[in-house]
């Protein structure tokens, strides 16, 4: 009876390890960069390094932003670019949400911070193996942006359905 016990807690522990480790095979980043003081100036470039090595899987690729509940604009214009392995680059621009029409966050609030997910390119094949650069600069009338806490990058593989 008690090695039937430990058969199947050994067999639980096995199953959760495989479980989460797969998962974790499907992020290729998720990173996240600090403001110094919360700030977020026009001439502070945020970069991200990421090795690709897969050109056969689509991928997601998202926006991070953690804010203080003291943020005071609705939105935000953020800047992108990604320099590829060739020389070439993508430039564009993106409009993040960050409340709605009624004042309401977007993100997910935990006591004063807000977290906001932002989805930039749904299901996307990269070109070449290799170092891709993504770079962000906030895009918004003010030269410097508070209560800007961190900006991340995560890039998943994308789910099959």
């Amino acid at each position: 009876m008690m090695s039937k016990n430990i058969f199947f807690k050994s067999i639980s522990i096995i199953s959760l390890i495989m479980i989460l480790s797969c998962n974790n095979q499907q992020i290729v980043i998720n990173e996240f960069k600090n403001l110094n003081n919360s700030d977020w100036s026009y001439l502070d470039t945020l970069n991200f390094d990421v090795s690709i090595g897969d050109t056969l899987n689509n991928f997601d690729i998202f926006l991070q932003l953690r804010t203080s509940t003291d943020y005071k604009w609705s939105n935000m214009y953020v800047y992108s670019e990604i320099d590829f392995p060739n020389g070439k680059s993508r430039v564009d621009t993106f409009q993040l949400f960050i409340t709605d029409k009624k004042g309401h966050w977007n993100g997910e609030k935990s006591g004063l911070l807000v977290n906001f997910q932002y989805s930039l390119y749904k299901k996307i094949k990269f070109p070449m193996k290799g170092k891709y650069l993504f770079k962000f600069n906030q895009a918004m009338r003010d030269t410097i942006l508070e209560n800007i806490n961190s900006l991340g990058l995560k890039i998943t593989k994308s789910q099959n359905h």
